[in-house]
């Protein structure tokens, strides 16, 4: 027939290979050993070829990587059917996500199919794992060149910001509900297991980051690590899990390491510092070549407590000693001025950041212009503010989590503790922001620096430290994995 295409010499080496190029009286085709309408190349599109049979006795035999049928010991006149069965199954299930029905397809020899998916909530449209090697567009996901049956399956990526396994993509993940604040102006309290708050940091200039926080009366921020135990604060600028010390038990009324001044001397502004310099000017303050009293003492309970943990702490995580003036001009000595948390944290205007914007102020590690001996520091005046605390205001029953140990009472009984965030220089003496106990329940206020005040220490577990157990709770604080 002239729509037959033939090729080869006819030998043994070299046999007669004809392809079809039409359903005109050509050959027969059966599915399954039962007549069928479908085209020839429908068939071969979804089907595979069983078998070649030819009445007259032609052998024949079907070419997959040709399409094609070959004859050998042709007899003439013959007569050919080519019976097809059902092709490859391919089948395709989603982790953290779906396949929409039908779940399994069928292809012939070398062809393809196509699924749609969709990832789960907090999930994207980005394979991370891919069994059969297929190709992601949009929502469909395409297996080509199919030549066995398959099962196959696929997981989308996370949404998760945090590196698989670590405490802060544990963190991320145990708290699904995820939102951000746009008000600071009265007290926040709410009891809200299960959500994280968003922000950013920028460290001295740096491109703002996001960074996930506690706020209100949150009930699985609990960690132990070192022997102690902890609240979750936030996330850090490198992505580092900042922690407040929370005592030796969760239910403690001593959740501080002890008491003592900021700085023994109060009569200069330059003692509002973490680490200072000398006295004239804002400049000459943050030389930051001496340690305040209260710095030995948290570098002394590190070094004791801590020192054998230091791998698994972030020498990057910045602690902000803001000095930056909010409101008047700097005076070592004399008249009054403001520095920018008091400003910030106005009733007026109540904007807490995260922000560090002078390097000299931004404590930490690896900073040589504000370099600590250990990677340790103090919660800021801004977050109490972020995590539910509001200057000159007690916190109301169920309070907020920065407040509170397991019992929900006061993690430090009716002792105050220190805040890193300097307040003023009032003329006379410098103050420093700190935390009242149960007498005023977590109250945002200030203190002069050589007042003797609770401890309260905080470190930062570092971005890669893998989850070990726990789900934050004070029964079953997270802990890492040491090794």
């Amino acid at each position: 027939n002239s729509d037959v295409q033939v090729t080869g010499s006819g030998t043994a080496s070299d046999p007669y290979i004809l392809n079809p190029s039409s359903d005109i009286n050509l050959l027969s085709y059966t599915l399954n050993g039962n007549s069928t309408t479908l085209t020839y190349n429908n068939l071969l599109s979804k089907y595979l070829v069983d078998k070649v049979t030819c009445k007259n006795g032609t052998s024949a035999s079907w070419n997959y990587e040709e399409n094609s049928m070959i004859l050998k010991n042709i007899k003439t006149p013959d007569y050919c059917t080519i019976n097809f069965k059902d092709g490859y199954s391919v089948s395709l299930s989603a982790t953290n996500g779906t396949v929409s029905a039908p779940t399994t397809q069928s292809t012939g020899y070398n062809g393809s199919v196509s699924f749609t998916v969709t990832p789960s909530d907090d999930y994207k449209l980005e394979l991370k794992t891919n069994t059969c090697g297929g190709t992601l567009s949009g929502n469909t996901y395409t297996l080509s060149k199919v030549t066995s049956n398959k099962s196959c399956s696929i997981t989308f990526k996370s949404n998760n910001p945090f590196d698989d396994g670590t405490l802060a993509a544990k963190i991320y993940e145990d708290n699904p509900t995820r939102t951000t604040r746009s008000s600071f102006s009265t007290i926040f309290t709410t009891t809200n297991t299960g959500t994280l708050y968003k922000s950013t940091e920028s460290i001295a200039g740096s491109a703002a980051k996001d960074v996930y926080y506690f706020a209100g009366d949150a009930k699985n921020n609990w960690v132990k690590f070192g022997g102690f135990y902890w609240r979750i604060i936030r996330t850090n600028h490198d992505g580092s899990v900042r922690l407040l010390y929370a005592g030796t038990s969760p239910d403690t009324t001593e959740g501080y390491i002890g008491e003592s001044a900021f700085n023994s001397s109060r009569d200069d502004s330059m003692y509002v510092g973490y680490m200072y310099g000398t006295t004239g000017s804002l400049a000459s303050n943050r030389t930051n070549e001496n340690n305040s009293t209260i710095k030995g003492v948290i570098d002394t309970w590190y070094s004791n407590n801590l020192s054998i943990y230091t791998k698994y702490i972030s020498t990057e995580a910045v602690y902000c000693n803001d000095r930056e003036v909010g409101s008047g001009t700097y005076s070592a000595t004399g008249s009054q001025f403001y520095y920018a948390a008091y400003s910030r944290l106005n009733p007026s205007t109540m904007t807490p950041t995260y922000n560090c914007t002078n390097s000299k102020d931004a404590f930490s590690g690896s900073n040589n212009e504000a370099k600590l001996t250990y990677p340790i520091g103090l919660m800021t005046a801004d977050e109490v503010a972020y995590a539910g605390g509001y200057r000159y205001n007690n916190l109301t029953s169920p309070y907020a989590w920065y407040y509170l140990n397991s019992t929900g009472g006061s993690i430090t009984g009716s002792t105050y503790w220190w805040l890193l965030s300097p307040y003023d220089w009032r003329g006379n003496s410098a103050r420093v922001w700190f935390v009242r106990g149960s007498v005023g329940p977590g109250n945002l206020d200030y203190s002069y620096v050589n007042s003797s005040r609770g401890v309260r220490p905080v470190i930062s577990i570092k971005a890669d430290a893998q989850w070990s157990s726990g789900d934050g709770s004070s029964e079953n604080s997270y802990e890492i994995i040491y090794n």
